[in-house]
């Protein structure tokens, strides 16, 4: 399935999610949406913003474009994600779980596929509970942060030793 017939694919399940919810289709949604698509990795309801005001020359106010995140992530077209007090966007279109390592140190996020974790996740039952998704977050040091740590602290014991 080619990335046009995936995106048309979206584009019906928003529909019919506004449909459903007795919500508009309007020009601003349409824009937001179409900038939503286009962008690649996570981002941020401001760089939507900049990225509608330069590219598309459309102007939609903050409330619109918040809102419009919220709408969308209601239809399962976008996941909000809130890390060291940032929300970011991701799409997540028929991707319902995700396993992200934050680096504690310069926050660099990365994305993982366990298939056994989510297999163990998903096979959990909950009493009146149907899940729709997760998301797991691992908390640590990227592999160049560790290295560094190592560094700095091989050097602290380095004068360590040269003062006694």
């Amino acid at each position: 399935m080619g990335s046009i017939d995936r995106n048309d694919e979206i584009r019906q399940a928003l529909a019919d999610h506004m449909r459903l919810n007795n919500l508009r289709n309007t020009p601003e949604r349409n824009a937001l949406f179409d900038a939503v698509l286009s962008t690649e990795g996570s981002f941020t309801a401001e760089s939507i913003m900049e990225l509608l005001a330069q590219s598309h020359r459309f102007m939609i106010c903050r409330a619109t474009v918040y809102n419009g995140l919220g709408l969308m992530e209601e239809a399962g077209v976008v996941r909000k994600v809130c890390l060291n007090g940032v929300c970011r966007y991701e799409k997540c279109w028929k991707n319902r779980y995700s396993i992200r390592l934050v680096c504690s140190n310069c926050s660099s996020i990365s994305d993982v596929t366990d298939d056994k974790v989510r297999r163990q996740i998903e096979d959990m039952r909950k009493k009146r509970f149907a899940m729709t998704g997760w998301s797991l977050t691992v908390y640590g040091l990227c592999s160049k942060c560790a290295a560094a740590l190592r560094r700095r602290q091989k050097k602290l014991n380095k004068t360590d030793i040269r003062k006694k």
